[in-house]
């Protein structure tokens, strides 16, 4: 039997293996379903136990409808629903498969659970006469077919039980005929296996054989070989040397001319001749020569032929080779820069050779120091407007210092920021910002005189050097220039734009101060002109150094005023004149230092605001206020003020509403002043803002009205629910006649407009009395009461008039 044969018996045999057990899988699967038949068939189980609660039911009938025999009605119902059960098992499961194959059956079922059905009215009322009775009539009838049924299901499964017998006894025989075809395969398996291993031993001693043969032919070949081998190896290292020679030489010359070729800087090498020995493309390239010139060609030829063709560079080459050969003479090495009359710089490196002759490279340096230059230049002046930045402005004016001691001459230092610019620059964009800046710059410009400096530091803050003045006029008549030129009109992009600025001078006359003093002392000027109400300038004096320390020494004290509990809320009651008594209160806030005492609002409000703290102290005053009000009758509101940076921060709305459902006080009892100033930052985003304040149910005020020149408008853009005159017409309404008509107008204007009136800075009773007059509709003033803290407030107007009068 050969090898091939045997393989494909031995795959039959697997093959038949492999389908004996899966047939195997499948009997024991078929015994499975059998046995599982054999295990739950009870279909004569169910017939039998019909019959039976059937006939217990037909007894406890009978006995409820005999005398004498204790039976209830529950244990009627309890069989009932016994057989209500049992007939409906009948129907389903394994039963029905019986009924399926006896027809004449299923009627029976039908009609036992129809005439179960039918006496439940006759259950459910047994106490009534005859209900028993009928029941068990309409019952009578079904004993003996429901006994015919239980028996037929008995033979039914009788059968089925001998069916599954048989069927299990069959899966046994063809199981065991199975295992022993099994048994027969494997030892004809194995008697295939013992064949196939001698087989193999066969093949492998003839395998050995053929292994020694080949053994010995290739000893004889190899011995052959290496007389071969050794006369190749011969020519094939001679061969190899001359490859290497070639190649090195190759290479070598390759990367001479690729270094040379691709140096960044022209190469020259001249023999002591003054004959070219080689030069690269880039030396070619810079002097624009042709790059076909031979080697051996004079340098005086060179250029005699560059001449010749009109190349652009043949006078430079002139130039430098000239240059050169008049150092050349010290045999030295040596580098010179040559700079041509139209800007084209050239840097020469020189380096002699020890036959006389020389090598040099040559690099063209026109960019670099166009580069540099434009480098210096960009780091002493300002990109956006090409003034003197803030490190030029500092060299000037330590050269300026050095000259005025020397000279004994006077000089100042002026600086100056932009009012309202930073109002442009948020709504209007950065972009237009710098257009404004790079105006501005142009105007500063057309102020000075030549030999002053004007420099921008940064932002909007811009600095001048005035050399040679002979006194403070000087200054003051060039502030008073920048002031004016400043505050004319811009047209940017079609859109008018007026800003202002504020000055600060110093005047330097002796060398002995720094730039950094003289820069101090002329800001320290510049923040009392924005103090004393911008678009103005003011000159350094001693005291504002004093000052401004102690502006720090404050400013560090309130920021940690909040977290130390320094602040509290005062409460100045405003007066409703036709109910006269107190509808609410302004809140007021107080620093109590606890070294200071307490602090005057006007000292502290700026700063905060200048510091960015005025937002977090606005929320505590607006949390405060409400949370204070809703301690009130519930009658009483309470007003409180809105700084400008409240509205810029954007986070006003949520801020109130906060305070509101922490404080759970009607929107409608909280009043909001605003001034005009706040209109004035960005009028579309803080209308908005004032309309979703209202849609809240907050009340809006408009706080010292009259005092702005656009009060009337913005009354036009937002209604306001209430007025507030300003404190300087209420001052002089006994001395001046006009402050009378104003009060007037105004109270007029606000009933027309359906807005209420408040007259401030009421003190008097004869100024009280005019207001009324006048048709304010409240009034609010020291005549009322002095603000107070929370706890000495009274609610009623008698008891705060006598406060006032015993304070």
């Amino acid at each position: 039997m050969s090898l091939r044969t045997l393989k494909l018996v031995l795959a039959v045999v697997i093959v038949g293996f492999i389908m004996s057990a899966a047939y195997i899988a499948v009997l024991i699967v078929e015994r499975q379903d059998v046995l599982k038949h054999v295990a739950r068939y009870n279909t004569p189980w169910h017939a039998a136990q019909a019959v039976h609660e059937f006939t217990r039911l037909e007894q406890r009938l009978s006995a409820y409808a005999a005398p004498g025999i204790n039976v209830t009605k529950d244990e009627v119902l309890l069989r009932y629903d016994i057989v209500v059960s049992r007939s409906n098992l009948l129907s389903m499961g394994e039963f029905r498969e019986f009924l399926q194959s006896a027809p004449q059956w299923y009627d029976v079922v039908m009609e036992f659970q129809k005439v179960v059905h039918d006496i439940q009215p006759y259950i459910e009322n047994l106490e009534e006469p005859g209900a028993a009775i009928e029941a068990l009539k309409r019952l009578e009838p079904l004993g003996i077919k429901l006994a015919g049924l239980a028996a037929a299901a008995n033979h039914y499964g009788g059968q089925r039980a001998e069916q599954d017998q048989s069927e299990l006894l069959r899966l046994h025989w063809m199981f065991s005929s199975l295992a022993a075809g099994l048994i027969v395969f494997g030892m004809f398996l194995l008697a295939l296996l013992g064949w196939h291993n001698r087989l193999l031993e066969k093949a492998h001693t003839e395998l050995r054989l053929y292994a020694d043969n080949f053994e010995n032919i290739s000893v004889k070949l190899e011995k052959t070989n290496k007389a071969l081998s050794s006369a190749y190896e011969e020519l094939q290292l001679r061969n190899e040397a001359l490859q290497a020679q070639e190649h090195e030489l190759r290479t070598q010359n390759e990367r001479f001319d690729a270094a040379l070729n691709n140096m960044s800087h022209g190469l020259c090498m001249v023999d002591g001749s003054e004959r070219i020995i080689v030069f690269n493309a880039r030396f070619a390239e810079l002097f624009g020569i042709d790059t076909t010139v031979q080697p051996g060609v004079t340098l005086s030829c060179l250029v005699a032929q560059a001449e010749a063709q009109h190349c652009r560079g043949a006078e430079p080459l002139r130039e430098v080779l000239t240059e050169q050969q008049e150092i050349m003479s010290r045999r030295q090495q040596f580098a010179f820069i040559h700079e041509q009359p139209d800007g084209q710089t050239f840097a020469i490196s020189h380096q002699p050779m020890s036959d006389g002759g020389w090598v040099a490279t040559y690099d063209d340096i026109t960019e670099r120091r166009q580069a540099e230059s434009q480098i210096a230049y960009m780091a002493h002046h300002d990109a956006l407007t090409d003034l003197a930045n803030r490190v030029l402005f500092r060299q000037q004016m330590e050269h300026a210092l050095e000259e005025t001691e020397r000279q004994r001459l006077k000089m100042a230092v002026l600086c100056l920021d932009l009012d309202r610019f930073k109002d442009v620059n948020d709504s209007l964009g950065h972009e237009t910002g710098d257009s404004l800046l790079k105006l501005v710059a142009e105007r500063l410009r057309s102020c000075i005189r030549q030999q002053d400096v004007v420099a921008r530091l940064g932002g909007d803050e811009f600095a001048i050097l005035q050399l040679a003045i002979d006194d403070q006029q000087d200054c003051a008549a060039l502030a008073l220039r920048i002031v004016d030129a400043i505050s004319m009109p811009y047209d940017l992009d079609g859109q008018e734009i007026v800003i202002g600025t504020s000055i600060g001078i110093t005047v330097a006359s002796e060398g002995n101060l720094s730039p950094d003093q003289l820069l101090k002392q002329a800001d320290l000027a510049l923040y009392r002109a924005k103090a004393d109400g911008r678009g103005t300038f003011r000159f350094f004096e001693q005291e504002m150094d004093a000052e401004l320390q102690a502006r720090r020494s404050l400013e560090i004290d309130l920021r940690k005023a909040l977290a130390n509990r320094e602040f509290e809320l005062f409460f100045q009651p405003q007066v409703n004149v036709r109910a006269n008594e107190i509808g609410g209160y302004e809140a007021l806030l107080r620093w109590r230092h606890p070294e200071r005492g307490m602090v005057s609002p006007g000292d502290f409000i700026p700063i905060a605001e200048d510091i960015g703290l005025i937002s977090s102290l606005g929320d505590w005053v607006l949390e405060q206020a409400c949370m204070t009000a809703t301690a009130w009758p519930k009658t009483i509101k309470v007003a409180v003020n809105l700084s400008p940076v409240q509205f810029r921060n954007k986070t006003l709305v949520q801020s109130v509403s906060r305070a509101l459902a922490r404080s759970g006080l009607a929107p409608d009892r909280l009043e909001l002043e605003v001034t005009e100033s706040v209109l004035l930052q960005d009028n579309e985003l803080t209308i908005a803002t004032l309309h979703q304040l209202r849609r809240m149910g907050v009340r809006i005020a408009m706080d010292d009205f009259g005092t702005g020149y656009s009060s009337l408008s913005y009354l036009r853009s937002f209604p306001f629910d209430k007025i507030k005159i300003d404190q300087t017409f209420v001052r002089e309404l006994s001395s001046r006649a006009d402050c009378l008509a104003i009060v007037r107008s105004i109270a007029g204007l606000g009933a027309s407009l359906g807005m209420s009136t408040v007259a401030e800075g009421v003190e008097t009773e004869d100024q009280f009395l005019q207001i009324t007059a006048a048709g304010c509709t409240e009034v609010q003033g020291f005549y009322f009461g002095q603000p107070r803290p929370a706890s000495e407030l009274t609610h009623t107007l008698a008891a705060a008039r006598r406060k006032a009068e015993v304070a």
